[in-house]
């Protein structure tokens, strides 16, 4: 019989980019998390955003969200995304500066956790229009709350704008921006 943490489960994940290339961050994210064995099932369109809680100007954000499903513990998916990160020249985490790539998780099936190092649900999950919108492509419902509500109401309040349908993460082509 398998423990808790090797049971395949759904987790969500946040994704964003705002220097460089900023799909082709993404692209190579999820690339590289197909690579370890993490299965994509979903990924919301791409969602342009400025950036939120910074200390100085910074370049707008292009945030998605993906769906995936891992046997990983929480706490070792953490490090595989931190170890995607670095690869994708993420210098610090914690910080608010500009980054080629910052991925979240924002929700795993079945689980809770509160850490020093990591809190799932994300504490700010239900406060981001970057993030509800583009789950709101990818589940209706989380946790009993409807999500699209959630990011109609945000959305209302925020800058926020679809530059890509879902299909930008594929194979490397011309993505359609809209």
């Amino acid at each position: 019989m398998k423990s808790e943490s090797e049971k395949k489960r759904k987790v969500l994940i946040g994704l964003g980019s705002n220097i460089g290339d900023r799909i082709e961050n993404l692209r190579k994210a999820i690339s590289f998390l197909d690579a370890e064995g993490v299965e994509i099932v979903k990924v919301s369109g791409l969602y342009e955003t400025e950036p939120v809680e910074t200390d100085e100007p910074q370049p707008p954000y292009l945030n998605a969200v993906a769906e995936i499903i891992t046997n990983l513990p929480l706490t070792n998916l953490l490090d595989l995304l931190e170890e995607i990160e670095r690869k994708l020249g993420r210098r610090s985490k914690g910080d608010k500066k500009p980054r080629t790539v910052d991925l979240d998780i924002l929700w795993a099936e079945g689980e809770q956790l509160e850490s020093e190092r990591l809190k799932v649900p994300h504490p700010r999950l239900w406060e981001r229009a970057f993030v509800l919108v583009p789950l709101s492509e990818i589940v209706d419902e989380l946790d009993g709350k409807s999500v699209s509500k959630a990011a109609q109401n945000l959305a209302n309040r925020k800058q926020i704008r679809k530059v890509a349908e879902s299909q930008w993460f594929g194979e490397k082509k011309e993505t359609k921006v809209i």
